[in-house]
């Protein structure tokens, strides 16, 4: 009788923790396709014991997906892990959206083929830090970049664009200047018919201090960044 007990409360519990990590999958997956405008695959491991998942701390997601589309920016794979996060279990068990309780680090390996990273060029926010990149080095006249493309190579860099129906080429290597800048190194600037070739000295892009790469590779075919984001409420 006591070994049947045992088996039954076994089976319970393994039944509780089946549960809980499905309601918690199918609140992460909602998180983060809610946080994404477009998703085309998305696999999610949760990691843990009854006893942290009931207090609301997961010890260790990771994440894999394929065909985002974040704020504009087209990333043709991502993969994610998380520790020590903190949720509002009991709201998600009632059914309400997950949130995080407080900010958690993220490592990220992040791919970008060709064809996306030109499709995100045309995103408000690489655009518009595009757009102020370039007036504050080259010292460009008043008007909209239009028709922007972006080019990858060896290491290198290509950006095309159209300024005040002008046409307009900015080459230039694409180096890893700090955690979290990145280098446009020996730019060189062409503008047919309105100003001369112009060379300036490298100029940095400021990701802002929430984000930390550690590694950034560049070739014909993709870039790569792997490193860590940080995830606030």
């Amino acid at each position: 009788m006591v070994g049947w007990g045992v088996k039954k409360v076994k089976a319970t519990e393994a039944q509780q923790k089946k549960l809980i990590g499905t309601v918690l999958s199918a609140a992460v997956q909602f998180y983060l396709r809610s946080q994404a405008e477009r998703v085309e695959s998305l696999k999610i491991h949760i990691g843990g014991n009854n006893r942290s998942l009931l207090s609301g701390r997961i010890p260790d997601v990771s994440v894999s997906a394929r065909g985002v589309i974040y704020r504009g920016l087209h990333l043709s794979q991502i993969a994610l892990n998380a520790s020590r996060i903190r949720i509002n279990l009991g709201q998600v068990l009632q059914g309400k959206p997950l949130q995080l309780l407080e900010p958690i680090p993220v490592e990220c390996d992040l791919q970008l083929y060709a064809g996306d990273l030109d499709a995100s060029a045309r995103s408000p926010l690489l655009a518009d830090a595009l757009t102020q990149l370039l007036r504050s080095h080259f010292l460009l006249p008043a008007g909209n970049l239009e028709n922007l493309q972006l080019t990858l190579g060896a290491n290198r860099l290509k950006l095309t664009a159209d300024l005040t129906g002008v046409p307009l080429t900015l080459t230039t290597q694409l180096q890893l200047a700090s955690p979290t800048q990145l280098r446009l190194a020996e730019p060189r600037l062409q503008m047919p018919h309105l100003v001369p070739e112009t060379h300036r000295s490298d100029m940095t892009l400021d990701l802002g201090s929430d984000v930390d790469i550690q590694d950034l590779g560049v070739s014909a075919e993709q870039l790569t960044l792997r490193g860590i984001i940080w995830v606030k409420p």
